[in-house]
């Protein structure tokens, strides 16, 4: 298959995907996403293992994982200051908008635990 087609393929799958979801929110029927999400998976992996041109080299690889860490730090930094700020001000705001503060403190915790042992786990075997 050509890079083109796999790439045309693939936009496919995920316009479907999203007419799809948007269908399954209007209608309020979870099943029709979930189903949607499993039918994409699985034309993903076909359209991955039909393919045969290479799709990612050396270069991609580290363009997206400088992305990836760029846009994880940014959400991590965002989230922790909402939550500092729903921590410093919660006598002002609303009881569940504290609540939600908090809990998003607590996955900031979460993603930064992950990240240092999934560093540590990559670091020792690469």
């Amino acid at each position: 298959m050509q890079i083109n087609k796999f790439r045309i393929y693939r936009a496919i799958i995920a316009g479907g995907l999203a007419i799809a979801v948007a269908i399954a929110i209007a209608t309020d029927t979870p099943l029709i996403a979930l189903a949607a999400v499993v039918v994409a998976i699985g034309l993903a992996v076909i359209l991955e293992r039909r393919n045969k041109e290479i799709v990612r080299d050396e270069r991609i690889m580290q363009i997206s994982g400088k992305a990836a860490t760029a846009s994880f730090n940014s959400v991590i930094i965002l989230a922790a200051v909402a939550a500092l700020g729903t921590a410093l001000f919660r006598n002002q705001l609303p009881e569940n908008v504290v609540f939600l503060g908090a809990i998003m403190g607590y996955f900031v915790c979460i993603a930064i635990i992950l990240h240092i042992c999934f560093y540590a786990y990559f670091s020792r075997k690469l």
